[in-house]
């Protein structure tokens, strides 16, 4: 997901944030491409209008699992509202496959958990969100026990 922010100075230029995923962190992206690696790890080199560059830090937010702000030359952006508490709850109720199921509830509920959040982050309205995810933790248990009878079933033969 791409969200697009408004920084003073650098009118005129594309730059948003592209979520992080399952392989790679969040990313910078100015005019379509990846910002310039900085001097330190996690920092991005910016361009502003009048031809000066600045640094560009991540500034995590909720553990590192919400879309961070973004830290421009001391300024911090805030890229979108943070979710709320009760949405980190309903979204997580597919991580509690973790504790009963190993390392297949694990990914199981971890799909789920990321799916869900993805859902809440859309511009859906809110009861049709909650509904959808109430819908994808469901699968994501019927699939936990679909795999689960599937290796069980493989292992004893």
């Amino acid at each position: 997901m791409n969200y697009p922010i408004n920084l003073e100075g650098f009118e005129g230029q594309s730059i948003s944030v592209q979520t992080a995923s399952f392989l790679a962190g969040p990313k910078l992206l100015v005019n379509g491409q990846t910002a310039a690696k900085g001097p330190k790890r996690n920092q991005m080199l910016l361009r502003r209008n009048d031809g000066r560059e600045v640094v560009a830090d991540w500034k995590p937010q909720f553990m590192g699992l919400d879309v961070p702000q973004i830290v421009v030359d001391g300024s911090t952006v805030s890229v979108t509202e943070p979710l709320k508490w009760y949405v980190w709850v309903w979204s997580g109720l597919p991580i509690i496959l973790i504790l009963i199921g190993g390392l297949i509830g694990a990914v199981a509920g971890m799909i789920g958990f990321s799916i869900n959040t993805s859902i809440f982050r859309s511009a859906w309205p809110a009861m049709a969100k909650f509904g959808l995810t109430a819908i994808v933790s469901l699968t994501t248990v019927v699939a936990y026990i679909s795999l689960a009878a599937l290796f069980i079933s493989a292992v004893g033969r």
